[in-house]
């Protein structure tokens, strides 16, 4: 049996662009004074994990051929909702965080109901939902006033969980939950009907798999991370408003590039929760590396652009050469000696 050879071409580049987009940075980040200190370090991770859980939800759905435009507001009311009743109804952590999560899982199987039951387009009834839930966070938070204002878990997620080792407890649990859902999506039949349901719905149909059911669970999924995510953002930033989270660039539509970025097809069937992970880190360093937001944007949006037209060109190549049989660009590359 013949080994592969190794290449770095264009394909493979592609495959690993989010790698390549966190190398690129780090590497930029050598240049700047105090950029690896530790407290740094631990800052930008920190700070960066609540949209790393926004794009853990919005890939998943996306994996699925849906758009779940509720992951922001999920996971801000999830924190108002955290910290409010620890602040009002004095109830411990835990169980904050559990009711949070719950409302979570509530949105998401609203959301399903709506696009499986209804037959609404996901990009609308999750549009729909936004409202609904700015709407809640008005009635529970009037006049956009900052709830809780506890500290005391606070330091517990912001502390190194080793010592020496420059991550805070925060940004180590939402690493430890997105690998755990990456196990999941490749390794479980329901992770594998995912794909199965985003890549041809028909197929998926004549395999037995119940695409209505995979759906609701990927919504539910997503907004489960973003409700735990939320909760967790809420008590590590120690108090939570309405508009938190929204300086500068939102966070959904940092979450939506950063799934792209990742190598999620936006039709549905192919994607890494992990490459949205890592493009999510290199997005985090790259906004401490540029302090100006204007720089911010131009950045993500040129890397942005540059993955879609490199993507509709490989798509309209591969497209011209297979024509009508499925395995001809395979056949191609092994009569040039190219497979």
């Amino acid at each position: 049996m013949e080994r592969k050879k190794f290449k770095i071409n264009g394909s493979f580049l592609n495959n690993n662009r989010a790698y390549l987009f966190l190398i690129i940075v780090l590497f930029a980040g050598i240049f700047r004074n105090n950029f690896f200190t530790g407290f740094n370090i631990n800052s930008v991770t920190g700070n960066g994990s609540l949209v790393m859980w926004l794009g853990l939800g919005f890939t998943i759905c996306l994996i699925a051929g849906h758009m779940d435009l509720t992951v922001q507001y999920v996971s801000t009311l999830a924190a108002l909702l955290c910290l409010g009743l620890h602040s009002r109804q004095g109830l411990p952590w835990l169980v904050c965080i559990l009711i949070a999560t719950g409302m979570g899982v509530l949105v998401g199987l609203i959301n399903g109901f709506l696009v499986t039951k209804l037959k609404i387009h996901s990009f609308i009834a999750t549009l729909g939902m936004q409202f609904v839930l700015r709407g809640v966070m008005y009635m529970y938070s009037p006049e956009e006033q900052s709830i809780g204002r506890d500290y005391t878990a606070n330091e517990a997620l912001n502390g190194a969980l080793i010592p020496g080792v420059p991550f805070s407890l925060y940004f180590l649990i939402t690493t430890l939950v997105i690998v755990i859902v990456m196990v999941f999506m490749r390794n479980t039949r329901t992770g594998r009907n995912i794909y199965m349901v985003g890549g041809n719905l028909e197929t998926a149909w004549l395999a037995g798999v119940k695409s209505n059911q995979v759906t609701t669970i990927a919504f539910v999924l997503s907004s489960t991370c973003c409700a735990l995510g939320g909760a967790l953002n809420g008590i590590y930033s120690g108090a939570a408003n309405i508009s938190m989270g929204e300086k500068g660039i939102a966070p959904l539509m940092i979450a939506l590039t950063a799934t792209i970025i990742g190598g999620t097809d936006i039709a549905g069937g192919h994607g890494s929760v992990f490459n949205t992970y890592i493009s999510l880190v290199a997005v985090a360093f790259l906004r401490a590396l540029f302090k100006k937001t204007e720089m911010q944007v131009l950045v993500i949006a040129i890397i942005l652009i540059a993955c879609i037209c490199y993507e509709t060109i490989a798509q309209y190549r591969k497209s011209k050469v297979l024509g009508t049989r499925p395995n001809l660009h395979q056949e191609y590359l092994k009569e040039t000696g190219k497979g």
